[in-house]
């Protein structure tokens, strides 16, 4: 399967899906405490995000993403890892209104990496994956015109592949070294037709592009249904249909132990999430739109539709297998290209009407491939738009300037060695899925809250159960992964001894706790929930009030499971081998080092610096979050005694975007202007006009009754300022004397 390739053939090609067509010491300062944030709503109160024209056409546009494979071979994987992982970045995107960029950095400053990387995935997977349809297309229009159309019928497996690979895709000129040797200028033609497709479907908003996907999914459905008829009615079908579902080969999930780490990148693969599509579909949605809904509705429609495939597929194979009078079906089909560019179209051919099948199978593939393209361009085109940058210029013009960086990018994959690019890459791309994977949930179940957790319990038991967890991880992985020979049960040896090290250590630390502050009545219970799940609870109690219930499990995956589960498979992934027990990782499939290799973990190690950039120099990411301009402001109201942030709906501010600081004793509330700049007051419960402009070095101090005069620096004139009674409308989900309040009579 490590094979180098031989003879036009790529020997081992993952079928992604469907839609894809294949494809510190403890006491020094905490690193992420300083300015951890609490979710903020982001809704500024001019230039409105755009919705979707209906929730089908959500749903339709996601399951266009994310449906999947023609099978879901672990169960595990979608309901543990996936599913979870898909409900927080609808979730997420939906509170947030916003990409994955704005979505991390909202959690924390340092994480703005985070989504970025996760965009960064999406458009290397979109650069490979575009000049794959690209290829489609041409052999859709080669039916009718090229000199396939009339050799289609009866065609051989083999015949469809050579054609494939050697006259569409050029490898016939590839030397005994598989280095490319020439661009392919007429797939050059055929992608740049790809993307102009793409760009001329997202370019004038996502309600178009949700009312296009009701015919890039719904047809394909219909397509299935059709081929599926066909298939299972086909003489030798049930003994296909026998090698799909009736086989189970369980020794391979000991044997092959990459599986899994395979197995979850598919699951990412065919749902979409890592690569901020979800997030990004998500932020179109209503606020009120009920996420946990909508995301069973889309993994349940992912498996479906791979269920079906399967069945489609495997039903075909095995009339191959009857109509050339092979032994089995591993004489008749190979996996990958092989398959979609020659076991299928064989088979399709050999129908009363061959070549009318074969153009409705590419038609398929196209479909179903413009429509995952769609999902990745927008991905990326929500994080641009919310910028101070996207938002000053039009929606085509980032288009256009998406799809031409997309055009660029991909003349790689036009030259005559463009599949094992594509191979090489499509490779190194699972490291990324399962390292922002990892990240996201890190994220969510780890940094979110973080500040407050560190305020109630102290840094020290904070730290230490976060190393505690994923250091004994790592070691544990490293007796499992890094050592030859069966070492299972000594790495679940060494887990064991640093992971209880590690909790008497906090347990200890904890007790402490009781006995520095009797007068808060601490149990060892309620320090255990404040160290274990209260951050992530209350992240799933404030996504709750706006997208529905989230069941309470959903948070013990996010924290406890997820984070160790995706770094023990990331580490499992980079420890498989080659038959010459080489690492895979910088010696996939026998490829050369250059330039295959080196560009694939190239990949990998820039993906892992945008992250690490991110948390150490963030303001290097600055840019990529919005800051607000005139007329583009919200209010925020911190509520300094609980660490949460909320803010007021845009309809309640007009002109300022500041940070409502209620300083204990002080009789005033303080809004600092983010920008430095003088602020307009909104017109509301004031003494002076509504029209005034009060001039000042950075921020207007709002006074609550009490506070007849200024009492500080001299900002404002007496009686010039907005008033905020001590009693009125509670700005908070919650009623608490401890928030700002704000008068019911604000326009």
């Amino acid at each position: 399967a490590s094979a180098p390739l031989r003879d036009g053939e790529i020997s081992r090609w993952r079928v992604k899906s469907a839609t894809r067509l294949l494809p510190t010491h403890l006491s020094s300062p905490p690193l992420f405490s300083s300015h951890t944030h609490t979710l903020e709503e982001n809704n500024p109160t001019s230039n409105p995000r755009e919705t979707w024209s209906s929730r089908t056409a959500f749903l339709f546009a996601s399951i266009g993403a994310a449906v999947g494979a023609f099978f879901v071979p672990y169960l595990f994987a979608l309901f543990v890892v996936g599913i979870p992982l898909l409900l927080l970045e609808i979730a997420m995107g939906q509170f947030h209104q916003s990409g994955d960029v704005g979505v991390f950095g909202s959690i924390h400053t340092k994480l703005r990496g985070v989504g970025l990387a996760s965009i960064m995935c999406g458009f290397f997977v979109t650069v490979y994956y575009v000049p794959l349809i690209s290829w489609v297309v041409r052999g859709f229009v080669e039916s009718f015109t090229g000199e396939m159309r009339s050799e289609w019928d009866d065609i051989s497996g083999s015949e469809a592949v050579a054609y494939f690979y050697d006259e569409v895709i050029g490898m016939s000129t590839l030397g005994e070294d598989n280095k490319p040797t020439r661009i392919v200028f007429v797939n050059v033609i055929y992608l740049g037709l790809t993307w102009a497709i793409i760009g001329s479907c997202v370019a004038f908003g996502i309600k178009w592009t949700g009312r296009i996907a009701y015919i890039t999914m719904g047809l394909p459905i219909v397509l299935l249904l059709v081929f599926l008829a066909r298939a299972v009615t086909l003489p030798g079908a049930s003994e296909g249909i026998q090698a799909y579902i009736g086989t189970w080969d369980m020794n391979i999930l000991f044997d092959r132990p990459d599986v899994w780490s395979t197995a979850v990148s598919q699951i990412f693969f065919s749902l979409g999430v890592t690569f901020g599509v979800m997030t990004a579909f998500g932020s179109h949605c209503p606020r009120k739109s009920p996420a946990v809904e909508n995301s069973i509705i889309i993994a349940v429609s992912n498996s479906a539709f791979s269920l079906i495939s399967g069945f489609a597929v495997f039903g075909s194979l095995g009339y191959l297998k009857y109509y050339e009078g092979a032994d089995s079906l591993d004489d008749v089909v190979k996996s990958g290209p092989s398959l979609l560019f020659g076991a299928y179209p064989s088979v399709l051919s050999t129908l009363p009407g061959g070549i009318y099948w074969v153009r409705l199978l590419f038609l398929n593939l196209f479909l179903l491939g413009i429509d995952s393209a769609f999902a990745l361009t927008e991905a990326v085109l929500t994080v641009v738009k919310d910028t101070v940058i996207g938002r000053r210029v039009t929606n085509k013009q980032i288009v256009f300037g998406t799809t031409s960086l997309g055009f660029l990018c991909g003349i790689v994959y036009m030259t005559d060695a463009g599949l094992i690019f594509l191979d090489t890459v499509d490779f190194y791309v699972n490291f990324i899925m399962i390292l922002i994977g990892f990240s996201k949930s890190f994220s969510a179940g780890w940094i979110y809250g973080m500040e407050e957790q560190i305020k109630v319990l102290g840094a020290k038991p904070v730290y230490a159960y976060i190393i505690t967890t994923f250091g004994s991880i790592m070691v544990a992985s490293l007796a499992w992964f890094g050592i030859r020979g069966d070492t299972t049960l000594w790495g679940f040896v060494v887990f064991g001894m640093t992971y209880g090290s590690g909790i008497y250590y906090i347990y200890r630390l904890l007790q402490e706790k009781m006995m520095e502050e009797p007068e808060k009545n601490w149990t060892m219970e309620s320090l255990r929930y404040e160290l274990t799940l209260r951050n992530v609870d209350n992240l799933k109690d404030t996504l709750a009030d706006f997208v529905g219930p989230i069941p309470a499990i959903w948070a013990v995956l996010i924290k406890h499971v997820i984070p160790p589960v995706l770094l023990i498979l990331f580490f499992n992934l980079a420890h498989a081998q080659t038959n010459e027990l080489e690492s895979e990782f910088g010696n996939y499939n026998g490829y050369a080092t250059w330039p295959y290799q080196i560009i694939g973990v190239a990949v990998v190690f820039l993906a892992c610096a945008v992250v690490l950039l991110g948390v150490f120099k963030p303001q290097l990411y600055e840019c990529l979050s919005f800051d607000a301009e005139e007329g583009e402001h919200t209010i925020t109201y911190v509520d300094a005694e609980r660490g949460t942030t909320y803010k007021l709906e845009p309809d309640v501010v007009n002109e300022t975007k500041a940070v409502v600081k209620e300083e204990e004793g002080s009789g005033y509330v303080k809004l600092e202007d983010e920008k430095g700049t003088a602020s307009k007051p909104a017109a509301a419960t004031t003494t002076a006009p509504s029209d005034k402009t009060i001039e000042s070095s950075g921020y207007v101090e709002l006074k609550d009754q009490k506070a007849g005069t200024t009492t500080s620096d001299e900002q404002v004139e007496t009686n010039d300022y907005v008033e905020i009674p001590e009693k009125g409308r509670d700005v908070s989900p919650e009623s608490s004397d401890e928030f700002v309040k704000i008068p019911k009579n604000i326009p």
